[in-house]
């Protein structure tokens, strides 16, 4: 079973991943993918997300790191 969440407005990559984290904490549910405005999908992964709030890597570090290849 899949529940899809669809952000729309101004929302960019970390916004959506500290949403995603956010439902972790509170759930336990994990996203399968993230799908950028680009189309580009990227896992979740929360030690580089805490790398990314604490600037020590870029979004397109993020991006190229966790991006799924099909």
């Amino acid at each position: 079973m899949k529940l899809h969440y669809v952000l729309n407005g101004a929302f960019d990559l970390e916004y959506t991943l500290a949403m995603a984290q956010e439902i972790k904490a509170e759930i336990g549910l994990i996203p399968d993918s993230i799908e950028l405005d680009s189309g580009e999908r990227v896992t979740f992964d929360k030690q580089d997300f805490r790398r990314l709030e604490k600037e020590e890597i870029g979004v397109q570090d993020y991006i190229d790191k966790h991006r799924i290849i099909q």
